[in-house]
C-alpha cells in the first residue's frame, strides 16, 4: 500500500493499491463473525452503521479500503453488551479502555487471537450506542457519545426508518441493516453512485495521487467497475475453528457462612463449562431439612453473585425440583461435592453428573460445630457482628472470585 511520485498516475495503479488485501479482508470477516454470533446468541441487536452500512448497499460487503467496522447498538441493550466483554475477550476480540460514554471499541490482533488474524494487522469494530431523542418533532436514534453527536450533528436516523431492521449481504454473511438509509445516507453525506476513498490509518500518503486523479476527472470514484468492486469470500475460506458449544454447570446447597471450601468448589465447577448456575436452598427448605443458616436467603444469595464464579442463583425449594431445573436451564453438567457422590446418578439420563472433592479440613457444618461450646449470647454477638459485617464478606467474596 504505497503511493508512488510518478506524475501519470491511473485509477487502475490507485485501486490496487489502496484496496485492503485479501488476507486482511478475511481477519474482518472471521472477527465480525465470531462479534456477530456471540451478540446474536445473547439477543443483543445490531445494525450496520456508518460506512459499513454503506459499504453493504454499494459493495455488499466492506468498502474494499474501509479500515474498520461501524455498528449501532441501541441504549437499551448496552448493558447487556457490557456483560459480554469476558466472552468476546476469551474468543480473541478485546475491548480497548473506554474514554468516551457511548462507545465500545473491540479490537483484534495475531496476539489476540492467531484463530482470527493471520498476519501482524490491527482490526476494529467500533460500537456506538444509539440514543432516542426527538429532531424536528420525529423520534431518532442519534450518537450517545456527545464528542461524536457534535461532529456529526445531522447523522441521525428516524426510527420508522430504522425498523424493523433488514437484511442486507455483508460479504459472506447477512447483517442486519437500516430499513430505508435514504434519509440517514443523504444527510450524512453518504453516496451509491459515486465514491471518496477514506482511511483511519497508512492513508495521508495517498493525498497526492487523489488530487492528479481529481485533476483527470476521475475522482470521486464513479467508474462501475470500482464502484461496486466487492471482494468475493467463500465462507469455506474463512477456516475459523468451529466453536464448541457453551456449557451450563448447576450445583445445589446452602452455602453458608461462606469460606475458601466454597470458593474452591465453585471455581471448579465454574472451569467445568461457561456458566454456572447454584440452586440455593431458601430458609423455608432448610427449616424443612432441620437447619438455620446465620445468613438469610437474599444475604446468600448476594455473596454468592459477588464471588463472580456464579452467574445465576436460583431458589432450592425442594429435592424433587433437580430434574425439571435440568431440562429448564439447559444444563450439560450437574456437579456436587463428594460427600454426595451417587445420590443424584439417576440425572445422567439428563446430563453429565460429577462429584468433586472438597476442601479437606473445613466446612460450614465444622465451623458451626466449633461454635457450638459458645454461650447464647456470645453466639447471638457474633451472628449480629456477621450481619454488620456483611459488605466486608461481599467484598472479599469478589476479591476472590474475580474473573479472569
Amino acid at each position: 500500500m504505497e503511493a508512488v511520485n510518478s506524475q501519470s498516475v491511473t485509477l487502475d495503479d490507485f485501486f490496487s493499491r489502496v484496496i485492503l488485501g485479501k488476507g486482511y479482508v478475511h481477519s474482518y470477516y472471521r472477527m465480525f463473525k465470531v462479534f456477530k454470533e456471540a451478540l446474536d446468541a445473547h439477543g443483543v441487536e445490531f445494525f450496520m452503521h456508518s460506512g459499513t452500512m454503506l459499504g453493504a448497499v454499494r459493495h455488499k460487503g466492506l468498502i474494499p479500503w474501509d479500515d474498520d467496522i461501524d455498528v449501532m447498538v441501541e441504549e437499551f441493550f448496552e448493558a447487556k453488551l457490557e456483560q459480554l466483554v469476558p466472552e468476546l475477550e476469551a474468543k480473541g476480540v478485546h475491548l480497548k479502555e473506554r474514554t468516551m460514554p457511548g462507545l465500545f471499541q473491540f479490537f483484534c490482533t495475531n496476539k489476540t487471537s492467531s484463530d482470527i488474524v493471520k498476519q501482524d494487522i490491527y482490526l476494529q469494530i467500533d460500537v456506538f450506542i444509539g440514543e432516542r431523542v426527538t429532531v424536528d418533532n420525529k423520534s431518532v436514534l442519534h450518537y450517545k457519545t456527545p464528542y461524536f453527536r457534535d461532529c456529526f450533528p445531522k447523522r441521525y436516523i428516524e426510527v420508522d426508518s430504522l425498523y424493523p431492521l433488514k437484511d442486507y449481504e455483508f460479504g459472506p454473511f447477512t447483517a442486519k441493516g437500516i430499513r430505508d438509509y435514504s434519509g440517514y445516507f443523504s444527510r450524512s453525506g453518504f453516496r451509491t453512485d459515486e465514491a471518496i476513498v477514506m482511511r483511519h490509518m497508512n492513508f495521508d500518503h495517498f493525498l497526492p495521487e487523489i488530487e492528479q486523479l481529481k485533476q483527470q476527472g476521475v475522482y470521486p470514484i464513479r467508474d462501475e467497475k470500482y464502484l461496486r468492486y466487492r471482494h468475493e469470500v467463500d465462507i469455506a475460506e474463512l477456516n475459523l475453528k468451529p466453536a464448541s458449544a457453551p456449557k451450563t454447570v448447576l450445583t445445589y446447597g446452602t452455602f453458608d457462612l461462606f469460606h475458601v471450601g466454597h470458593v474452591n468448589l465453585l471455581r471448579r465447577l465454574r472451569e467445568l463449562g461457561d456458566r454456572l448456575v447454584v440452586g440455593l436452598s431458601t430458609d423455608e427448605f432448610n427449616a424443612l431439612k432441620g437447619k438455620k443458616s446465620f445468613y438469610s436467603y437474599e444475604e446468600r444469595k448476594n455473596i454468592l453473585l459477588a464471588s463472580q464464579y456464579v452467574d445465576e442463583v436460583i431458589p432450592e425449594n425442594n429435592w424433587e425440583q433437580k430434574t425439571t431445573d435440568v431440562k429448564k436451564y439447559n444444563i450439560d453438567i450437574f456437579g456436587m461435592g463428594n460427600d454426595w457422590e451417587g445420590k443424584f446418578d439417576e440425572l445422567k439420563e439428563q446430563c453429565e453428573v460429577v462429584y468433586l472433592d472438597r476442601t479437606k479440613d473445613i466446612s460450614t457444618t465444622e465451623v458451626k460445630q466449633s461454635l457450638s461450646g459458645l454461650s447464647v449470647e456470645k453466639i447471638q454477638e457474633l451472628e449480629e457482628s456477621l450481619h454488620s459485617t456483611l459488605d466486608i464478606v461481599l467484598h472479599l467474596a469478589s476479591s476472590v472470585g474475580a474473573r479472569k
